[in-house]
C-alpha cells in the first residue's frame, strides 16, 4: 500500500477499514452472517463511530454522528459493535500507521520510545481483571495500563499492549514488542526508561537484533561488573562489557567474566530454571553528568564507532529533554 499523503489520510482510512473484510473470519465474531447484508448501519460506520465518539450518552453521539433524520438507536449500534473483535481495531491502527511517512530520523534510525500509562474505564465491577478497590467504603475504579510504542520524532504511536491493571507487567510488554517488532519496516533504536532495565529485556533485544538504549539506576550500573577496579568512578565512562548469565552458582560458572546468576524465581527467558545453561551478552555502560554532581547511566548495544558519547548524549536529550554538560 502506498504512503499516506498529506491530501489523502480520509481516503486510505476508509479504505483499510474496508479492506478488513476480506479476512472476515479473523475480525467477525460471526464471519458467515455479519455484515452481509445491508442495514442501517454499515461496517465502516461501526468501526469509525467508538473513534469519533465523545463523552456525551450513546444516544447524543448517535445523532451528532448520523444526524436528525432517522439516527439508529443505542441499542443497534450497540449490537453492531459486539459483532466486531477487539482484533479488528488493532489491525485498523497497526496498518494505517504502516502507511504514515517516517520522515524524521537519528542518523538514519527510526526512534521507538516505550512508556506505559494508566487509563480509567467506565465503573464495572464484575470486570475482575480491571477493578480495583480503591479506597475502604468507595465504590471502587476500574482501569487498564497502556503499553505503547511511540516515535517521538515524527510524533506517531506505533504499537500498543493492553493489560488487566491486575496483570500490568511494563518489561513483559517491552519483551513482546522486542520479540514481534517487523526489521522489514526499517532500522529503529528502542528508547526506555529505568524501570524497564532488565537482564531479561537486555536479551530479548539482542536475541532479536535490534538495537536499544535504557536508562539504568546507579546501583543497576555498579552492579554489572562488581568486581571491576575504579568501576564508573570518574565523571565520563564509555565502557564495552561482557556479562554471563546462568541460573546457578556451580564454581565453573562463577569464574566467568561478571557472571549474573538468575534466581530460581527471576524472569530470564533464554535459560530454562535447573539448567547449566549460559547466555552471554555484549553491550556498552555510559555514564555522563547531566547537572552538577548528578549522574546518567546508560546500557545500550549500539556501536561505538558509530554512536560516539556525543552522539549518545543528543540520542539522550531527543528523547529526555535533558541537555547533558559538555565535556
Amino acid at each position: 500500500m502506498n504512503q499516506i499523503s498529506q491530501e489523502k489520510p480520509k481516503q486510505v482510512l476508509f479504505s483499510i477499514i474496508n479492506s478488513l473484510l476480506d479476512n472476515r473470519d479473523e475480525f467477525l465474531v460471526n464471519p458467515q452472517s455479519d455484515f452481509t447484508r445491508s442495514k442501517k448501519i454499515t461496517f465502516s460506520q461501526t468501526i469509525l463511530f467508538p473513534m469519533i465518539a465523545g463523552s456525551d450518552n450513546v444516544a447524543t453521539e448517535l445523532l451528532d454522528y448520523f444526524g436528525e433524520n432517522n439516527p439508529p438507536l443505542p441499542s443497534a449500534m450497540i449490537q453492531r459493535r459486539n459483532q466486531v473483535k477487539p482484533e479488528a481495531f488493532k489491525e485498523l491502527f497497526l496498518r494505517f500507521t504502516l502507511n504514515i511517512p517516517k520522515l524524521q530520523t537519528f542518523h538514519g534510525y527510526q526512534l521507538v520510545s516505550v512508556d506505559g500509562s494508566r487509563i480509567n474505564l467506565p465503573y464495572s465491577p464484575s470486570d475482575e481483571s480491571s477493578f480495583i478497590h480503591s479506597i475502604k467504603g468507595r465504590k471502587g475504579i476500574n482501569q487498564v495500563h497502556l503499553n505503547a510504542l511511540y516515535d517521538p520524532l515524527n510524533d506517531i504511536f506505533l504499537d500498543a499492549i493492553l493489560q488487566g491493571i491486575h496483570e500490568m507487567d511494563e518489561k513483559a510488554a517491552f519483551t513482546t514488542f522486542l520479540d514481534q517488532n517487523d526489521r522489514k519496516s526499517g532500522n529503529k533504536i528502542f528508547l526506555a526508561d529505568r524501570g524497564y532495565a532488565s537482564y531479561n529485556i537486555f536479551a530479548h533485544a539482542i536475541h532479536n537484533q535490534e538495537l536499544f538504549l535504557i536508562r539504568l539506576p546507579e546501583s543497576f550500573a555498579k552492579a554489572i561488573c562488581p568486581n571491576r577496579e575504579r568501576w564508573l568512578e570518574g565523571d565520563y565512562s564509555d565502557e564495552n562489557v561482557t556479562i554471563n548469565i546462568g541460573r546457578n552458582r556451580k564454581k565453573k560458572n562463577l569464574q566467568l567474566e561478571n557472571y549474573h546468576c538468575i534466581p530460581k524465581s527471576g524472569h530470564y527467558d533464554y535459560i530454562e530454571a535447573g539448567t547449566d545453561n549460559i547466555d552471554t551478552l555484549k553491550m556498552r555502560i555510559l555514564k555522563f553528568p547531566i547537572a552538577e554532581d548528578f549522574y546518567e547511566y546508560i546500557v545500550t548495544n549500539l556501536p561505538a564507532y558509530a554512536f560516539s558519547l556525543s552522539t549518545i548524549k543528543n540520542l539522550y536529550n531527543l528523547r529526555w529533554q535533558i541537555m547533558p554538560i559538555s565535556a
